[in-house]
């Protein structure tokens, strides 16, 4: 390897034009290849968009491998995308039918609610009835007023 050619593999591009003009495109371009197409830029660790970094050797890899493999991976990816699709729906579902038989069993809770409050109020009926006829005073025997449940 020459000594031009292992300088300009050390060269660092340091702003989306210099990036772009390497390529041979539009700055846009490029930006959007990052986004979509996995284009190899160096960020630094606060990820401010606004400084982005390149090595040539990385953008010259990239442009003979590693968009063939993007596509490959597009697919991957779409098959994943899909797959987590279903499971989202089927989640979906799940949440669904769940909401449905929660509203069945408040339903059930309430008419049971009702059904004991009804139950109360006829046994403390009964209790008054039989103290009556026992000759007792009922307010002796009678246990202090229940809480209504709501």
């Amino acid at each position: 390897m020459s000594s031009a050619q292992s300088a300009r593999k050390l060269e660092l591009l340091t702003s989306w034009k210099e990036i772009a003009s390497f390529l041979g495109k539009g700055v846009r371009t490029v930006q959007r290849w990052e986004a979509t197409l996995g284009l190899p830029v160096i960020r630094p660790p606060d990820r401010r968009s606004g400084i982005v970094m390149a090595r040539p050797s990385d953008l010259e890899a990239w442009l003979v491998n590693g968009r063939q493999r993007s596509r490959g991976n597009s697919d991957g990816q779409d098959k994943k995308d899909s797959e987590l699709r279903a499971i989202f729906s089927e989640c979906v579902q799940e949440l669904r039918r769940c909401h449905v038989e929660a509203r069945v069993l408040c339903a059930q809770v309430a008419a049971t609610r009702e059904s004991l409050q009804h139950e109360i109020e006829r046994l403390k009926s009964l209790c008054q009835e039989w103290d009556t006829i026992r000759g007792q005073p009922s307010s002796e025997k009678l246990p202090p007023a229940m809480p209504k449940i709501n």
